[in-house]
């Protein structure tokens, strides 16, 4: 990539929204980050696919915890493959749809061709890795829309 289109992605792209992180026990997770660090629990809900999501606030940053109690479902699938860690890095943008648009035509492969509902009433979208060295990224538009 030419260095326009290096500094063209980053414009597309703003503050971190969260760190996204794979736990199998929710409750567990959210106790232990209270108790180690004085995290505080921002909010906490299960989504249409089944994933049970925490928000945390710890140090100023928001930690996602992704969990499920549904065998065979994505979160289930992912966990047994890859284990408790860090999934993704949550970025917000001004407009996803633009920032999606800048990016594919800049050569790099979503995951995401078209933005899905997300935490918080939130539209979102996946980078694929594959360009990214290996850093699952998430795009998430700034614009809360319920």
């Amino acid at each position: 990539m030419s260095e326009s289109t290096e500094q063209r992605i980053v414009e597309s792209l703003g503050r971190l929204s969260h760190i996204a992180v794979l736990v199998r026990d929710l409750p567990a997770a959210i106790q232990k980050y209270q108790t180690l660090f004085g995290a505080t629990l921002v909010e906490q809900e299960t989504l249409p696919s089944g994933a049970d999501v925490a928000v945390i606030e710890l140090g100023g940053t928001h930690l996602e915890f992704l969990s499920t109690k549904q065998p065979g479902s994505k979160v289930a699938k992912l966990l047994d493959e890859l284990g408790e860690g860090i999934h993704h890095l949550s970025y917000e943008v001004a407009d996803l749809d633009a920032a999606l648009e800048r990016l594919k035509s800049s050569g790099v492969r979503l995951r995401d061709q078209v933005p899905r509902p997300g935490v918080h009433g939130r539209r979102i979208a996946f980078l694929d890795p594959v360009d990214t060295f290996g850093v699952l990224i998430e795009l998430v538009d700034e614009q809360q829309t319920s």
